[in-house]
């Protein structure tokens, strides 16, 4: 009698909850994937952006991968929209609160992101010294220089901080160093993330449940986080994109 074949082996899809969220008739879309903090996919309509959704969750498994953290290999994946949020302003851009940023931020998870939070804004530097020329200088294809992006992150990440967790002191001296130093931009830089990172370290338990309503809009420490991930990852993208023409 022949051996009998080895069973098939079948790779289970991964799958990967997807919120939208769309500006007017479903143009602009941002799609975020709350299961990896920090992804996002954007279009001008709402199907580009969830073609774009496959490769942006790869890009990120990858971004894990790279730091050592175990991720899924890039297979089959399932994409489901959850959720798809087409009243308020800004929509497309991040504006967005979705169901789960409601959910407490646990204190390992929140340990976790900001560990994220490192090596993002690791790759965010590295690709910002890779662009040719002075940091001031007007990119080839348009768009705002790269001292310029890296002020609008720091700037938005205080924001983000500032909504939720109130003013940390010597931050907003340290973003503003950031817009004025020019070429030796890295060192303000590096302090006004330590400066967030370090109130981070001692949010407490009411902290990381926190959710509040600011001009009507809800809030809460976790989107807090996961949109400073989201706004970084999304600028490490765009000085990627320009090495790369």
């Amino acid at each position: 009698m022949s051996p009998r074949p080895p069973p098939l082996v079948t790779t289970e899809p991964m799958r990967f909850d997807l919120y939208l969220e769309s500006g007017p008739r479903h143009r602009k879309t941002m799609v975020h994937v709350l299961a990896l903090p920090g992804c996002i996919a954007t279009g001008p309509t709402t199907e580009e952006a969830i073609e774009h959704a496959p490769a942006a969750i790869w890009a990120r498994l990858e971004f894990l991968r790279r730091h050592g953290e175990p991720a899924g290999d890039p297979g089959p994946l399932e994409l489901v929209v959850a959720e798809h949020v087409t009243e308020g302003f800004w929509l497309g851009n991040g504006a967005a609160f979705f169901g789960p940023d409601r959910e407490p931020l646990g204190s390992e998870e929140a340990r976790r992101q900001v560990t994220w939070m490192a090596w993002s804004r690791e790759e965010l530097i590295a690709v910002a010294r890779a662009q040719p020329g002075a940091l001031a200088d007007a990119p080839a294809g348009g768009g705002r220089t790269v001292g310029a992006i890296l002020h609008h992150v720091a700037d938005a990440e205080r924001s983000y901080f500032n909504s939720m967790l109130g003013s940390v002191p010597g931050l907003s001296a340290a973003v503003t160093a950031v817009e004025r130093a020019g070429d030796e931009i890295w060192e303000p830089l590096a302090q006004a993330r330590g400066l967030i990172v370090e109130r981070l370290a001692l949010m407490t338990d009411e902290e990381l449940a926190r959710l509040v309503r600011k001009g009507g809009e809800p809030r809460s420490t976790r989107r807090m986080l996961r949109r400073m991930l989201e706004h970084e990852w999304e600028h490490v993208l765009e000085l990627r994109a320009r090495l790369e023409v």
